[in-house]
């Protein structure tokens, strides 16, 4: 299994440390955000040298998404601009420090017109634009699916993604952003639905967890509480994935403990 924790969720401070940390507890991979995880960083001191310095401070440690999260949707021509902007500096980076994606989520329109078409071409445009910058730096970028954003469900990442035509998007998958309270008694069919209709363009899954208390979702640790992981990974076999799995919301103590408990299921899928 190619395990993975986010740089800001690891009990250390300064990339190198954060990276040294990650190689401690077996894990292999990094979900970086800049911002979060490296001291001074700053949008717009992208330089090749610079990069180079921070992909030696990953001690080897691999990058499955470095996070650019955006608001692709936003409304305001001046503020997604800059939002633009910054992404575009992180493919630049992307280009130095390999991560399998630069990733973002899809964030919210305007007030009730989220799941609007108007809020879809917003997206749409977006992320035409961010991809086709990607493709001239041989980098990837990664949509993930939240159930209050635009793209909030796997047709509607499919349609994303035909709509854009190229090989350099992907889909990053965490199940729990697309669960909620009246739906998470069908996750068996959300998952399966996940994976018939972007089964070729999952790069990466996060892993966290849900239960349900007096009719509220809570999220737990990996594995404890009502996620099917056993399905996730038959459905993985199936397609011949092998892709990081990066823990979510815990420290990297804490997620060498899920790693051990996730690996058995996938073992026992496995075998």
């Amino acid at each position: 299994m190619k395990k993975g924790i986010r740089g800001h969720d690891v009990k250390a401070v300064g990339l190198n440390n954060i990276s040294e940390k990650c190689v401690d507890n077996g894990i292999e991979y990094l979900q970086l955000v800049l911002e979060k995880s490296v001291q001074d960083f700053k949008y717009g001191i992208f330089s090749k040298e610079y990069a180079k310095t921070l992909k030696n401070e990953l001690c080897g440690v691999k990058l499955a998404v470095l996070g650019s999260y955006i608001n692709p949707s936003n409304p305001d021509e001046e503020a997604l601009r800059s939002d633009i902007a910054k992404f575009k500096e992180k493919i630049k980076y992307a280009s130095v420090l390999s991560p399998i994606v630069v990733g973002t989520e899809t964030g919210i329109y305007k007030e009730g017109e989220t799941d609007s078409e108007a809020a879809y071409q917003r997206v749409l445009a977006t992320i035409k634009e961010l991809t086709f910058e990607a493709e001239k730096y041989g980098v990837n970028v990664g949509v993930e699916m939240v159930g209050c954003f635009v793209i909030n469900s796997p047709k509607k990442l499919k349609r994303l993604i035909e709509d854009i035509g190229s090989d350099n998007i992907k889909a990053i998958f965490d199940p729990v952003n697309i669960i909620n309270i009246e739906n998470y008694q069908n996750q068996d069919e959300i998952i399966k639905e996940t994976f018939d209709l972007l089964g070729d363009r999952i790069c990466t899954i996060h892993a966290k967890d849900f239960c349900v208390e007096k009719g509220v979702l809570k999220m737990v640790k990996p594995t404890e509480g009502l996620l099917n992981y056993r399905l996730i990974f038959e459905k993985l076999k199936e397609n011949n994935l092998d892709i990081p799995i990066i823990c979510e919301e815990i420290n990297d103590d804490d997620a060498k403990i899920a790693f051990e408990k996730i690996t058995k299921i996938q073992q026992s899928i496995l075998q």
